[in-house]
């Protein structure tokens, strides 16, 4: 074996066997390289802690799964399963196993089969700082487990990040602290606006330039998303035409083989530069780090009790994140941290990141309480107690979908639902093929396992027109991105070779990942359905089909109310995304995959249901969506009386009227409404950052609020709500660069060189009166002429450019202007993107 005794762990090697043996569970921290993650399961099985069973180690990714098990597996010279590893369709354990590493995940599926884990003697949750929903939920059933296994051990191991409360949850349990060399680290911060990627990127290609060039060692860059690291690499590759980089990406959606490049030795005489998302942070270590450059902003997902909704936010990280990323560069050698915002910037910033369990759906995790027989929710032992409501909210969710009754218990359709690794809504409509639509079982599970995966469908920065054009070959005009999967689907699977897989792949820009994941999710899917002596039927209609998904995912279908607008029966103002089939049909009813909040709400997935079919997916669900069209027209009806009365009324200053939000205070403006006043708070743009970044880091957000936001006495966005002018805080182009001047003239597709040349300027704030600004927006007209107007809310502004450009591209296309129809359609997809930030 391998002797790794020099690793600071085992500096403590005896002091954790003592512990171990006095105490039930034991946390330890060290920082990033100490060893923990590696040595402490070899440590714990040479103790004798395995007692003929298995020593379980949790990590939270994949990529960390599958590194740590080989790391074990060749310092021990294992060539056969002693150690091992277990992911969602990977398992290479066998009985043998004794050392056993696996996602979180997977140990809360097995807690549902060995609810006492039997087959463990030790369970180490490590990365446990990260407080993702899987590792708090294993957390609060490890408590459990202990307290009917006396003999059963836990480690928690974590960075060095607020590991108090770790052990205060398990009963003040022992803490060790094992201390690690870090090399002297130089914190440079670079206070610059970084209004668009350009001059980001810039940035960054200045940085790796100046230390490649002295040699100062290898480069770790965080960006927060995949988009943001494949524009980065290709301003790095531009920057080296002599090839001395050797750049790597770094991101989820990679696949094994992609992912472990990054540990590849750097040739000598060159650089390697790593442009990773917060991945790179705790989970893997990379040898010969030492320049970090840190964009200082990651994406976190918040969920939206209310309407089912979510949204991916790009956010300021935390201290102890930006602590992370530092201690990256320092690990062998004295490094270099640039960041990229003001050491203002850092010291304003919360502490820890917000825990997931209080910014996600709970639904799955109250589904499986329910399957365990915990049905009193709000007393599980969790280290941070959701909010009631988050609860209240899961509980609502699953009656919806009939998974559980009135006392909590699984109904039928429940009981069938947790057979399944999936989200609840998602095990829903399987358990809805299975019951009422044999006919198109296979077909609903291909659509599950689209929804279950990441998309495959990649957009390269430098080929998004060229990836557009070859993902619409599997467009479905009639039927929606419903009916394309399935196109899309059995195209992939009727190719058996695969080098010929992955050569479709490349050519019609999908992720051979993504695609082999929602392959495998299909049989998996069909292996459990057959397990239960259910024929795997399909070919049935596409009236089954649709009305299958509708019928699973009821909280998800819309109906239009007006232009391209849906409503849901929880949620308002939806817009179909123009990446779907079906933007340009705005059929009157359809059915989304999934409602995402990014400039708006949007339905991703999308398909059309026909009138007729409302009633086979519910009796009175035409009434209803109807009935809750017919309330929001009364209340507009409603509104625009009281506008009358308010038009004429001054907005006043009421001395002594404020409201303090996030520890600042902003006036207050009272409106009348008729017989009823507006409250509206008034906030300098120079505000907004902050008060989003305090918004989603905080554990009690504030309720919404009416507000605008003002720039030297001007209101941009007026009377919004607080929560839309924060979801718009990386969106608006600064006030300082504001435009006064308006293309005036009407253009043609015949003649649009001109109207081209303007497209800069869309989005862009442009003064309104003496008062506001206004977002300028392009805008179609019937007789297809296109003029340039002020719009003033960013959202129409963005839909109705988008929407006109696609216009646009349709009669250049009928015109055979082909260089101009390229032009349009490359800034079509540029104001996409937007869509998705």
């Amino acid at each position: 074996m391998k002797d790794m005794s020099h690793l600071p762990v085992y500096q403590h090697r005896q002091e954790i066997i003592d512990c171990l043996n006095e105490n039930q569970v034991l946390v330890v921290e060290s920082p990033t390289g100490s060893g923990k993650t590696t040595q402490l399961p070899i440590i714990l099985h040479e103790a004798g802690f395995d007692n003929n069973l298995c020593v379980g180690i949790t990590q939270p990714r994949r990529i960390a799964t599958l590194s740590v098990c080989d790391f074990i597996k060749k310092q021990v010279e294992d060539t056969d399963s002693f150690v091992a590893y277990k992911m969602r369709f990977n398992d290479t354990t066998t009985t043998s196993t004794k050392i056993k590493v696996m996602t979180d995940g997977i140990l809360l599926m097995e807690l549902k089969t060995d609810p006492l884990l039997k087959n463990y003697s030790v369970i180490l949750v490590d990365e446990a700082h990260e407080r993702s929903l899987n590792i708090d939920f294993i957390l609060g059933m490890l408590k459990q487990v202990m307290a009917q296994r006396p003999e059963f051990k836990v480690i928690i191991s974590s960075a060095t990040i607020n590991t108090k409360k770790f052990s205060a949850f398990f009963d003040d349990c022992p803490v060790i602290s094992i201390k690690s060399k870090i090399y002297p680290i130089e914190e440079i911060y670079i206070n610059e606006n970084f209004s668009n990627d350009d001059i980001l990127h810039n940035r960054i290609v200045s940085i790796v330039k100046e230390n490649a060039k002295e040699k100062n060692g290898d480069i770790l860059i965080f960006l927060p998303g995949e988009f943001d690291i494949k524009n980065c690499i290709i301003a790095l590759i531009k920057s080296d035409p002599e090839n001395q980089l050797v750049i790597y990406p770094l991101y989820g959606r990679l696949s094994k083989e992609e992912q472990e490049e990054v540990f590849t030795k750097t040739p000598e005489g060159k650089t390697k530069v790593v442009v990773s998302t917060n991945i790179a942070e705790t989970s893997i270590t990379i040898d010969n780090i030492a320049i970090v450059i840190d964009s200082g902003l990651a994406k976190i997902n918040f969920y939206n009790q209310k309407n089912f909704t979510s949204s991916l936010v790009t956010l300021p990280i935390s201290k102890s994140s930006a602590m992370q990323r530092r201690g990256r560069a320092g690990r062998t050698r004295s490094g270099r941290c640039y960041r990229l915002y003001s050491k203002k910037s850092y010291t304003s910033r919360d502490m820890y990141t917000l825990e997931e369990i209080l910014r996600t759906d709970l639904s799955e995790v109250v589904l499986r309480m329910s399957d365990l027989g915990l049905y009193d929710y709000e007393h599980f032992p969790f280290i941070t107690r959701p909010n009631k409501d988050a609860i209240k909210s899961a509980e609502h969710t699953l009656k919806i979908i009939d998974a559980i009754d009135e006392n909590r218990r699984l109904t039928k359709i429940g009981e069938f639902m947790v057979k399944f690794p999936l989200l609840p809504r998602h095990a829903r409509v399987v358990v809805e093929a299975i019951y009422n639509y044999p006919s198109v079982i296979n077909e609903v599970i291909i659509a599950i396992a689209f929804l279950s995966s990441k998309t495959p469908f990649i957009l390269p920065p430098d080929k998004i027109e060229e990836a557009r054009s070859a993902h619409k070959a599997f467009n479905n005009d009639r039927y929606g991105d419903f009916a394309s999967y399935l196109t899309l689907f059995k195209t992939y699977v009727s190719i058996e070779v695969k080098n010929d897989r992955m050569e479709f792949c490349k050519k019609n820009y999908l992720d051979y990942q993504s695609m082999q994941e929602i392959v495998h999710i299909v049989e998996q899917l069909g292996e459990i359905i057959s397990e239960n002596d259910i024929p795997l039927t399909g070919n049935g209609s596409m009236h089954d089909y649709i009305c299958c998904i509708a019928s699973g995912l009821k909280q998800f279908i819309c109906i239009k109310e007006y232009g391209y607008m849906y409503n849901t029966l929880f949620a308002n103002q939806v817009f179909i995304h123009p990446g779907s089939a079906d933007f340009r049909n705005l059929p009157k009813y359809i059915v989304a995959g999934e409602l995402v909040q990014t400039s708006r709400l949007f339905a991703r997935s999308v398909s059309p249901i026909k009138e007729e079919w409302l009633d086979d997916i519910q009796k009175g669900l035409k009434y209803d969506l109807e009935e809750k069209l017919s309330s929001i027209d009364s209340n507009k009806n409603s509104k625009k009386n009281k506008r009358r009365v308010r038009d004429k009324v001054k907005e006043t200053n009421i001395k002594g009227g404020s409201i303090t939000i996030y520890s600042r205070n902003y006036k207050i403006f009272k409106l009348k409404n008729g017989k009823r006043e507006l409250n509206i708070a008034r906030i300098p743009y120079e505000d907004i950052e902050y008060l989003s970044r305090k918004h989603y880091h905080t554990k009690k957000p504030i309720q919404n609020i009416k507000a605008e936001v003002v720039y030297q006495g001007r209101i941009i966005q007026k009377n919004g709500s607080f929560y839309s002018l924060l979801g718009l805080v990386d969106k608006y182009n600064n006030p300082k660069t504001s435009i006064t001047f308006l293309p005036k003239s009407n253009y043609r597709a015949e003649d649009c060189q001109e109207l081209i040349n303007n497209f800069d300027k869309l989005l862009k704030l442009t003064p309104q009166g003496k008062n506001d600004y206004y977002f300028i927006k392009l805008h179609a007209s019937k007789n297809s002429t296109y003029f340039y107007e002020p719009c003033k809310d960013y959202s129409k502004a963005l839909n109705d450019s988008l929407f006109a450009l696609l216009e646009l591209m349709e009669d250049l296309k009928q015109l055979e202007k082909r260089d101009q129809y390229s032009k349009v359609q490359k800034y079509y997809y540029k104001l996409l993107r937007l869509l998705d930030e």
